[in-house]
């Protein structure tokens, strides 16, 4: 910890106006600056693991500098990495898009190889994105403790058969453990938005859970099941995107019936007339395994930001 004071640099609309085209929501509210900031409880040796997203005018930042002094920041908005290497010099900037960003590179040349403890307030409208980024680097993650729209967040902690439960609820169940902080009101940000947001916090273990399982056909298997959710299983529509530099993409729309069908395998009962939100992550991977069979995920595959149109992953 900073034994000197550091100063939180100014959040006026007149050092720079937020960005609609970046989705800039700044948060000018100090006592939830602070909320948040405590909910990171990082124990790393001077914050080394201690990574905030979109920092913006710094809101957060003079706050986790002071605890976490060798923290580092990634900002895409050339705008905010000037303003605060004037206003925080000591800080450790970034000019990238947190898409853009090699979590496991980052862990290895900035905390040691140890788990990152990710922080920040998240542009709504790539938020999904950041978040399947976040999970497909999940073994280089200690927690993450983000802002969303509150419809977002709910999401992410939905238990099934309740209606936010979808793809993001059943990854991020799967990797880690989420929860809903706290609710936040658009008055805390500058412009305000249109929707009440949240605090998510997710905890991740050291070691990625072993599924038995391709992920990249979990992911198929999802899609394919949540596109219409209120179907029965055996009714939903599969759909694969497959593609070589020798062939245009083919897309092949086939019933699970059939896919386990072709495959010599019959669909349990009690799994074919279950609608895809009735079903638990562990079962989502269960009925991927009856399906493909047991496997495992290619090394360096990004499943959840990836593209599902390379044959040699969904195999």
């Amino acid at each position: 910890m900073s034994s000197r004071k550091i100063k939180t640099p100014s959040q006026s609309a007149s050092v720079y106006k937020a960005k609609q085209s970046l989705g800039q929501n700044f948060l000018v509210d100090m006592n939830v600056a602070r909320r948040i900031v405590d909910s990171l409880q990082d124990k790393s040796e001077d914050g080394r693991s201690v990574v905030e997203v979109g920092p913006g005018k710094g809101a957060l930042t003079a706050m986790l500098l002071q605890q976490y002094p060798k923290m580092t920041a990634i900002e895409i908005d050339q705008r905010s990495v000037q303003y605060l290497s004037g206003q925080l010099p000591e800080l450790s900037v970034i000019h990238s898009s947190v898409l853009d960003v090699d979590w496991e590179e980052l862990s290895s040349s900035r905390a040691g190889g140890e788990q990152l403890s990710v922080i920040g307030n998240l542009p709504y409208y790539i938020v999904s994105q950041i978040l399947f980024s976040i999970l497909d680097a999940a073994p280089h993650v200690r927690r993450a403790v983000l802002t969303m729209q509150w419809e977002v967040a709910q999401r992410v902690v939905s238990a099934p058969r309740c209606k936010p439960y979808g793809i993001l609820s059943v990854v991020s169940q799967l990797y880690g453990t989420p929860k809903v902080a706290f609710k936040i009101p658009p008055n805390v940000f500058q412009p305000q938005p249109d929707v009440d947001s949240a605090l998510v916090v997710i905890d991740f273990p050291k070691e990625r859970p072993s599924l038995g399982i391709n992920e990249c056909n979990l992911r198929t298997v999802l899609r394919s099941s949540f596109q219409m959710r209120r179907k029965m299983l055996r009714q939903v529509k599969a759909v694969h995107v497959c593609s070589s530099s020798l062939a245009h993409a083919l897309v092949l729309l086939q019933s699970l019936k059939n896919l386990v069908a072709e495959r010599g395998i019959v669909l349990p009962e009690e799994l074919g007339t279950r609608r895809p939100e009735s079903l638990t992550p562990q079962e989502f991977v269960d009925l991927t395994k009856l399906i493909f069979g047991e496997g495992s995920t290619p090394e360096g595959v990004a499943v959840w930001r990836g593209k599902l149109d390379d044959l040699a992953r969904i195999g």
